[in-house]
């Protein structure tokens, strides 16, 4: 899956938890920020300890997919 493809998807699973008229795009973006930042978090302290490879790939995939989520 690509970063953009991953991002709508986590766009729309956070966008499906508010209801009209309370949906705000804003938030809906900020619930998969969140998430990708909590993820991000996880995977550089993994790198800081483990520098490898793939913990960079996973590292990069991600900070992507927070760049096409700031995009929508």
């Amino acid at each position: 899956m690509t970063p953009q493809e991953k991002a709508i998807e986590l766009y729309e699973k956070y966008d499906s938890l508010f209801k009209a008229p309370y949906k705000k795009h804003k938030d809906t973006k900020l619930c998969a920020l969140i998430a990708v930042d909590e993820i991000l978090k996880s995977v550089s302290v993994n790198k800081v300890l483990y520098l490898t490879d793939m913990t960079y790939q996973i590292y990069t995939y991600w900070s992507k997919v927070k760049d096409e989520i700031e995009k929508l």
